[in-house]
């Protein structure tokens, strides 16, 4: 019998890799700052954005991983 995957796990794992990417970027901007930034770059928006997605990538992707279940009532 095929075991079905939650659309939320593939969810997490989206979630995981653009958080990855969004957080590699804003690391690089900061270590390599622009001569002229734009306005509000000292938030830092990439770092926080990206933390919070890779947070949350991290979460569903345990929270909703497939398990393999045993059945017990094979015959």
């Amino acid at each position: 019998m095929r075991e079905s995957f939650s659309i939320w796990w593939f969810a997490g794992i989206l979630l995981l890799a653009y958080g990855v990417v969004i957080l590699t970027t804003g690391i690089w901007e900061v270590s390599h700052p622009l001569p002229h930034p734009p306005v509000l770059s000292n938030l830092h928006a990439p770092i926080w954005w990206g933390g919070l997605l890779t947070v949350a990538g991290v979460g569903y992707t345990i929270g909703f991983r497939p398990r393999h279940s045993v059945n017990k009532t094979r015959k």
